[in-house]
């Protein structure tokens, strides 16, 4: 997977530790947190310093990670426009070095798709409904804030039987990127309603806006990456 690359990130000034990266080619470590240099280089990631306002504020140092997560950065950084897939991961996801390997086979399963994420982990119990996922939401003090902004949009657009609120909750933890430009809608999408509604919650927004895009997604499980420890903090 020559044209491959895994991201990561953190922003803000919450975090003081990463995990090792699963390559040292191939992944990159996103900030705007310089004091987190020397630990991001010596866990084996290649370091790139983003240039937005270092804030101790959770709510938008969760906001400004979007940015990488939904791929907005590619704008600001051109280089990556040429990278097929792009593979992104939360920063306290445990990503192990077979990683690539193990993604190669999925996407070689799905090429007729342009993402590949897992289904929200059932020990929390299987979440079919939009509603499943704000509840478990308020218990989080970041995304309880402006969830009454959230559950208006949402009542507008089912009320208006634009979507429906039973749909599969999915973990935007782990993102496998394919074919970025078929799903950029939606992607573009989930980012700017987070901001528009100070909603770092963007599992509600994909649950909203996914339901238009479904023949572009493969939902896994989330016991089929193997070397994909969700529950490992650095």
């Amino acid at each position: 997977m020559d044209s491959v690359v895994i991201i990561t990130c953190i922003f803000g000034t919450r975090f003081h530790s990463v995990h090792p990266s699963p390559d040292k080619e191939k992944a990159f470590f996103f900030t705007n947190n310089s004091g987190l240099k020397d630990e991001i280089i010596k866990k084996g990631w290649n370091y790139i310093y983003v240039n937005k306002p270092l804030t101790d504020d959770y709510i938008t140092s969760c906001l400004q990670a979007k940015y990488i997560k939904f791929l907005v950065f590619l704008e600001d950084f051109p280089e990556f426009k040429e990278k097929k897939t792009i593979i992104y991961t939360d920063h306290k996801i445990l990503v192990l070095p077979n990683v690539l390997n193990e993604v190669k086979v999925l996407i070689d399963k799905n090429v007729n798709k342009s993402i590949i994420i897992n289904q929200a982990p059932s020990r929390w119990g299987l979440k079919t409904n939009i509603n499943h996922e704000i509840e478990a939401a308020l218990k989080q003090e970041r995304y309880a804030k402006n969830m009454d902004k959230t559950k208006k949009f949402i009542k507008t657009l089912v009320d208006s039987n634009e979507i429906n609120e039973d749909v599969i909750i999915c973990s935007t933890g782990f993102l496998i990127y394919i074919n970025r430009e078929k799903i950029k809608g939606l992607i573009d999408n989930i980012y700017e309603k987070c901001l528009e509604h100070q909603q770092p919650e963007c599992q509600i927004y994909w649950g909203v806006f996914s339901q238009k895009y479904k023949k572009e997604i493969k939902i896994i499980q989330w016991e089929d990456l193997k070397n994909v420890n969700r529950w490992t903090f650095p």
